[in-house]
């Protein structure tokens, strides 16, 4: 089946589909799905620190290196190090 005849069908069941299946800027994308994917981005960030480490290198005036990214660990360490234990 050629590409024209599938966004044919698909445009009778999905009247946005045309524009979204041809990937053209500007195409129809519910605002709720985005929502919804700069939410999970943004959990995602933080579970894996690289939230935290934008936040350093703001705070510090720093570029990422791997000088930056080591004292980052350490300020990390030393701040695990003063939360108190539980249990």
């Amino acid at each position: 089946m050629s590409a024209s005849k599938w966004l044919q069908l698909d445009s009778i069941t999905n009247p946005t589909a045309e524009r979204c299946s041809a990937g053209q800027p500007g195409a129809a994308v519910p605002t709720w799905f985005m929502a919804t994917v700069t939410l999970l981005l943004s959990a995602l960030r933080e579970i894996f620190d690289e939230a935290a480490y934008s936040r350093f290198l703001a705070r510090q005036g720093m570029v990422s290196c791997a000088s930056a990214y080591a004292e980052f660990l350490r300020e990390q360490e030393a701040a695990k190090a003063r939360r108190p234990k539980c249990c």
